[in-house]
């Protein structure tokens, strides 16, 4: 239960947030993780570990991200029987309906994706509100349409808004992420390349891999 409970609170939410990579080295790690938890018998371990790895692989190309949504399928159906927690079913409904958008189903992903995302800004969520956050911009901008544009900036403007003890950089570095690709998708050029130019220094200062990969990935 430590190992499992040290492996999920670096890798979940570290690359979720963009601060850690989903490569090889972390699959491993949490792979190993998860063989010891089976070996253990210890199930809430299992589930624990289990549910990292889905969100692992969710960050990766589409063959990991199948395998992964399949993982977070299952853990939803074990939180719903309460044999895991229940505060990660609007996290496995965001990343599964972030993915039906990719599949082009975005009248079906848009409305599980405003409520999941509504879900994560309830008090002690927040951190999980900046992934969601973004996989329901991301989806609004893929559509792309007028409504889509002024939801896009409604979303990134509460959560730059939201009220926290502290300053999240994590927060912080994903919102300039955000407005770049809202820009962007505005055809606003000279904002994009201010945003994007503020958004890679910011993740490169910082050494979130996650956020340097995205930053160098826009064009």
């Amino acid at each position: 239960m430590s190992q499992s409970t040290v492996v999920a609170y670096k890798y979940t939410l570290g690359i979720a947030n963009g601060v850690l990579l989903a490569d090889e080295a972390a699959l491993h790690e949490i792979d190993d993780a998860v063989q010891i938890a089976e070996r253990s018998g210890d199930a809430f371990a299992l589930a624990l570990v289990t549910s990292t790895l889905g969100t692992a692989l969710v960050h990766g190309d589409q063959d990991s991200r199948e395998h992964g949504i399949q993982l977070q399928l299952r853990m939803r159906e074990l939180s719903l029987q309460r044999r895991f927690t229940m505060t990660m079913v609007p996290v496995f409904d965001m990343y599964v309906a972030r993915e039906k958008a990719r599949r082009g189903d975005y009248g079906g992903a848009l409305p599980a994706l405003r409520a999941a995302v509504s879900n994560l800004f309830e008090p002690g969520a927040l951190l999980w509100s900046i992934p969601g956050t973004a996989a329901f911009v991301e989806t609004l901008l893929d559509r792309g349409t007028r409504p889509d544009l002024a939801e896009a900036q409604a979303a990134i403007t509460r959560l730059a808004e939201a009220p926290t003890d502290d300053d999240l950089v994590a927060r912080n570095a994903m919102v300039l992420r955000l407005r770049a690709l809202l820009a962007r998708a505005c055809g606003d050029e000279v904002a994009y390349r201010d945003y994007r130019k503020r958004y890679r220094a910011m993740a490169t200062s910082l050494g979130f891999e996650g956020h340097m990969k995205w930053a160098e990935a826009m064009p």
